[in-house]
């Protein structure tokens, strides 16, 4: 299929996002606009940690800060908000989402700073034993598409890609937690190699959950907005 009119109709809306401890870029990873303006959806795993966040599109060169509207930790999702003036993404039907369907998804794997889009299809969809639902994509999913939306073949989102959902993710998690200079030999750092080895691993089947997880965002009413109580009159 020739997808070159849809993504040229995604990626406005879809942002690289940099996690900042101070002045120093800690992490990368995807998210997009999602329903309302302002709103970015990504994992929370790419936004725990930062003290403060970045976004950037892939048309503009522009850095705009966000802050962490919700966090959904159980599903491993977040809400972002930022003031930006882009069309967010359309949802599609899930009555529509059917293992073998076409599938696309679009972010920035491997902290590259091009918009990358992958195909692939929808292999399975599977439920855990709590009935959490996951969507398994045979395409390759790298360090970097956590967050980024996984759309059927029009462009309408349908899940949220999440790049760290792996075998043995607690044995990894440890890896990548651990600090550089524990072990070493013949000066070669053997934790920023498994480091590396494991934010650079092409995953065969990715994993997506579906985007009726996704968070639901409420205005709340700006404080000088609470109605006031009307003092009782004077005898």
């Amino acid at each position: 299929m020739d997808y070159t009119a849809v993504v040229a109709k995604i990626s406005p809306s879809i942002a690289k996002i940099y996690c900042l401890v101070g002045n120093k870029v800690v992490g990368t990873g995807s998210g997009f606009l999602f329903l309302k303006k302002g709103i970015l959806v990504t994992c929370d795993h790419v936004v725990e940690g930062s003290e403060s966040l970045m976004c950037r599109f892939p048309d503009d060169e522009k850095f705009y800060p966000a802050k962490i509207a919700i966090r959904d930790p159980e599903h491993d999702l977040a809400l972002l908000k930022l003031e930006v003036d882009r069309a967010p993404l359309p949802l599609g039907k899930p009555e529509e989402v059917k293992q073998g369907m076409p599938v696309i998804f679009s972010g920035f794997p491997l902290s590259l700073e091009a918009l990358t889009t992958h195909q692939g299809i929808l292999s399975a969809i599977t439920k855990d034993a709590i009935g959490m639902t996951t969507y398994l994509i045979d395409g390759t999913v790298n360090s970097g598409n956590s967050g980024c939306p996984l759309m059927n073949a029009t462009g309408e989102v349908i899940g949220v890609v999440n790049a760290k959902r792996q075998e043995r993710t607690d044995l990894l998690n440890k890896v990548g937690k651990m600090s550089l200079g524990a072990i070493s030999i013949h000066g070669v750092d053997l934790v920023e190699m498994y480091q590396a080895l494991i934010s650079n691993v092409q995953l065969g089947i990715g994993y997506a959950v579906p985007a009726s997880y996704i968070p639901e965002y409420k205005e709340l009413p700006p404080k000088d907005a609470t109605p006031k109580k009307n003092n009782p009159p004077l005898s």
